[in-house]
């Protein structure tokens, strides 16, 4: 299965008093104007999938700095063995939310884009389902979207209750423990992480909910996070979505409130328009963006 993206990407900044050509801060990964693909193969076994592949890759334009950045998301190999399901490559970490909520499309984020935790990383994990919910581990390097080994590692682990494609509900409880590469640093700083996380997911009716705690240390700072979300569902399909969402982080000493909201309409199959708004407590920033997003097979 080959699938095209794209997607463009304007809005306002009261903090830069201008336009701006991306959703969120200038070395943020989400979202800027781009073009991408999304390759995944399967391969068959006797008995149905053995395994799968996968590779997800963008080029973005970063108009602040006026280069072209690529980013990648997934590059994996998952195998399926009698105990559990396998994978190495870049892939998500098991954590949270974001061990198997797929945002890299939406203007509103979870938890990992700020700060806490990763949308994928590069290492290996393993998975096992169950009747009433699932496990996962991963052991990774700790650097998201890029790679680097210099006694960097993250391992993560995450058990859930209830199933929510069947349950309507999902409850998780996550840890993670390593040394990753300090984003505030310089060189080759690192710091050592100890995080804990409660996470819940339910659907009722046409309301969807989601809410994460996170509790820990990084490097010798406290660490601290809340995130919460509700959406509602409109009109056939649900081609439209309304969304709320609150997120609270105190980390490297800094702590920040940061609400918004906003819209998904579902053009067509193949088009989809998006837009948000966030405020930022620490920088008094009010920032909207709107969104045209592409995403169709070929």
């Amino acid at each position: 299965m080959f699938y095209f993206e794209a997607q463009g990407v304007a809005g306002y900044s009261s903090e830069e008093n201008g336009a701006i050509y991306r959703s969120a801060g200038t070395h943020d990964v989400m979202q800027k104007n781009s073009i991408g693909f999304d390759l995944i193969k399967k391969f068959a076994g006797l008995t149905g999938d053995a395994a799968s592949a996968g590779f997800q890759f963008r080029l973005a334009y970063n108009a602040d700095m006026k280069l072209v950045e690529p980013q990648l998301f997934n590059a994996y190999l998952k195998g399926k063995t009698p105990i559990g399901d396998l994978w190495i490559g870049h892939d998500r970490i098991a954590f949270g939310l974001a061990s198997y909520w797929d945002t890299h499309g939406d203007l509103l984020q979870p938890l990992p884009m700020y700060g806490f935790g990763f949308d994928r990383d590069w290492g290996g994990g393993f998975s096992k389902d169950f009747a009433s919910g699932d496990l996962k581990l991963a052991a990774t390097t700790g650097t998201g979207m890029g790679f680097a080994l210099d006694r960097n590692f993250l391992g993560s682990a995450r058990g859930s209750f209830g199933v929510l494609s069947f349950d309507n509900y999902n409850i998780g409880l996550s840890f993670m423990r390593g040394k990753i590469p300090d984003t505030m640093g310089h060189g080759h700083a690192q710091k050592d992480v100890l995080i804990g996380g409660v996470d819940i997911a339910c659907n009722y009716n046409n309301i969807e909910q989601k809410a994460e705690v996170n509790c820990g240390v990084k490097g010798e700072k406290q660490a601290f996070a809340v995130f919460y979300r509700m959406g509602v569902n409109f009109l056939d399909e649900n081609r439209l979505k309304l969304e709320a969402q609150y997120v609270y982080t105190d980390r490297d000493g800094i702590q920040n409130h940061t609400p918004g909201g906003g819209a998904t309409f579902r053009l067509t199959q193949d088009l989809t328009l998006r837009t948000v708004y966030e405020w930022s407590s620490v920088s008094n920033e009010h920032r909207v963006a709107v969104q045209l997003y592409a995403y169709f097979g070929v």
